[in-house]
């Protein structure tokens, strides 16, 4: 074998071990708003609903996600504060126009994603957000970063919404995974794009020891498609709900 062929090889094995020791650390994420809401009006006795409305922005930009990953599994989710009371109304606004509805799993053998929805886990295969990807580039924290767009395809009570959603992904970083249960692209997302509010790579911290992520086995199990029928049917019929309870 020539020199060079041999230092080729070496390259080979040094960038593969690299990426592999790369599939364990945690990710961290924080969510920026650039939500316009319309002036609610005096005559609406909604001054309780205004002051919610004109925090949103500042409540969603001190968010903070973590995204724990191994080899197998990742886990994205919200990073609990000391002092806030996450079930307030307030904190419930936040996560509603943060596009968060987590926490999310990732099973990349089944390219799979759960997502913890109370007592329900409803689960979608990672292909089914169909990606196109470009050849526009970005430098984003020093890594190059690549285009990716797709549509969320959302059930509100009038009908089917349709959300633009854009993406920055390394391929840097081999990990099929990101924030809000968007994944399935070649690379790790860096940077997402949804109904105004960018969800931004802070830090990124790799070990060089397992990181154990479990998938949660407790709960009902479902489609999206099941769980959103569920959704509009209780809203719909809540006494039949409210009933068994």
């Amino acid at each position: 074998m020539s020199y060079k062929n041999l230092t080729n090889l070496y390259l080979m094995l040094f960038f593969s071990i690299l990426s592999y020791a790369q599939q364990n650390g945690k990710a961290y994420y924080t969510k920026k708003s650039s939500h316009n809401f319309l002036p609610i009006k005096k005559s609406d006795n909604s001054t309780t609903a205004n002051s919610l409305y004109k925090s949103v922005n500042s409540g969603i930009s001190g968010m903070e996600f973590i995204l724990t990953f191994n080899n197998e599994l990742a886990n994205y989710e919200h990073i609990k504060k000391l002092g806030i009371d996450e079930n307030s109304s307030r904190a419930e606004f936040n996560k509603v126009f943060s596009g968060y509805s987590g926490p999310y799993y990732y099973n990349f053998a089944t390219n799979n994603v759960t997502r913890k929805q109370g007592k329900y886990l409803t689960e979608k295969k990672m292909s089914t957000y169909e990606w196109e990807l470009t050849k526009e580039k970005l430098i984003i924290n020093d890594l190059t970063c690549y285009k990716a767009t797709t549509v969320l395809k959302l059930q509100g009570r009038r009908g089917e919404i349709l959300r633009p959603v854009l993406a920055w992904y390394t391929t840097d970083i081999n990990l099929s995974a990101g924030p809000d249960g968007f994944g399935g692209l070649p690379g790790l997302i860096i940077q997402l794009e949804v109904n105004n509010v960018v969800t931004a790579l802070k830090k990124i911290e790799f070990s060089d020891k397992p990181v154990d992520v479990k998938l949660p086995t407790k709960g009902k199990k479902m489609t999206e498609a099941e769980f959103d029928a569920l959704m509009k049917d209780m809203v719909e019929n809540r006494s039949k709900y409210y009933d068994k309870n």
